[in-house]
């Protein structure tokens, strides 16, 4: 039995429920960390081959407690997951139980992050402190930018640089690390950052990255 304890993030505008262990997220996540059990149903693994760490659900809705054709649903890792008062819950009893206690509501962290997406500034600030302390990691990433745009660069780098880690196959997280870094004077991590957006982008999103970077060496070299 698996001794992780789930943390659940429930957006019914998509039809999803986001099952894992507490502080991880799904964004970002390298391919080979996760396993599919179904067109619809995936296991994230702490490493390529390695345990189970929680699991993603993209049509919550039409999930089928008759189907029984799906092993690791009912029979495979087990897991605690408190918000429902479970204990040792298999796939299937998680989704059951979440699916009757949310019905259509999202959970509170997903309240606070539609808040904070459609406001601005302090507001927006207010909004992601919120959903971070409702204990959603993803808002690390936005609670990040707004306070590098509100020009609070020092506390804008800490929360940048700790999505980047927690979220390391996206390209826009190493970029806006590099935004911050380099806004404090850490040059060198900004460089780092910079570049790792740019290997990042071969699979994932084009980002500023190049640009800043560019920026960033004539900056350097006037300055020598």
């Amino acid at each position: 039995m698996s001794d992780v304890r789930l943390y659940l993030n429930h957006l019914p505008d998509y039809d999803w429920l986001i099952a894992l262990e507490f502080g991880r997220i799904d964004d970002g996540q390298p391919a080979d960390t996760w396993r599919g059990v179904s067109e619809h149903i995936g296991f994230l693994l702490d490493a390529p081959d390695g345990r189970e760490v929680g699991f993603k659900i993209t049509s919550l809705s039409t999930f089928d407690e008759e189907a029984r054709d799906l092993d690791e649903v009912w029979d495979g890792p087990r897991f605690h997951v408190p918000q429902l008062g479970l204990n040792a819950a298999t796939v299937g009893e998680t989704v059951l139980a979440a699916r009757a206690l949310f019905g259509d509501e999202p959970t509170i962290n997903r309240v606070y992050f539609s808040a904070g997406v459609n406001a601005d500034g302090r507001e927006a600030l207010a909004y992601w402190l919120s959903c971070l302390e409702a204990g959603d990691c993803m808002a690390h990433f936005a609670l990040g930018y707004t306070l590098y745009d509100l020009g609070r660069f020092h506390e804008a780098y800490r929360h940048l640089r700790y999505y980047a880690e927690l979220a390391p196959a996206g390209s826009w997280n190493w970029c806006w690390y590099g935004k911050a870094a380099q806004a404090i004077g850490e040059i060198d991590e900004a460089r780092a950052a910079y570049r790792r957006a740019l290997a990042l982008e071969l699979t994932d999103q084009e980002t500023d990255a190049a640009e800043l970077l560019a920026e960033l060496e004539d900056e350097q070299e006037d300055a020598a």
